[in-house]
């Protein structure tokens, strides 16, 4: 594996993976949210710029869930697209 979620945005910068600070469906979204970074997958882009994901290890360890975030919710590091 590619390690904690929080260092997956450095290795896919260093494989030339595009990347940024804006919400993408498909993308990968990277917070610092906990200590093993949960990993979520953006679902759907909102009208009003909020997104929806689903993500593994936020709820509880090895556990999907999901939620809609808002820009300034949550501690973001970014997007890979």
């Amino acid at each position: 594996g590619a390690g904690n979620a929080t260092a997956w945005l450095p290795t896919a910068r260093a494989y030339g993976a595009a990347e940024g600070q804006l919400p993408r469906v498909g993308a990968v979204m990277v917070t610092r949210e906990s200590g093993y970074g949960p990993v979520a997958y953006v679902e759907a882009v909102n009208p009003d710029g909020s997104w929806r994901v689903s993500e593994m290890n936020f709820a509880g360890w090895n556990l999907v869930s999901g939620r809609t975030i808002h820009f300034g919710q949550v501690p973001l590091v970014g997007f890979i697209y």
